[in-house]
């Protein structure tokens, strides 16, 4: 069986935006919010991606190594 994910897509002009939405930005800035791929803590300039498994939404950094991983599941 394949796990389904749903990538949230949206310009990077809206990332502070869709971050607040989600109550994930105050986390980020704060330093809370680690890849979910290579633990890595996520910043507004790392960012790479969000994702949702189940109800629960996680972030990737912007490594091509994590997207890549991510896709292969």
């Amino acid at each position: 069986m394949i796990d389904e994910h749903k990538l949230l897509v949206f310009h990077e002009k809206e990332l502070e935006t869709v971050l607040l939405k989600l109550n994930l930005l105050e986390k980020i800035k704060n330093g809370e919010i680690k890849c979910f791929v290579c633990k890595k803590t996520i910043s507004q300039e790392n960012f790479g991606a969000l994702f949702k498994k189940g109800s629960n939404i996680y972030v990737i950094c912007d490594n091509p190594e994590c997207i890549e991983k991510l896709e292969g599941e």
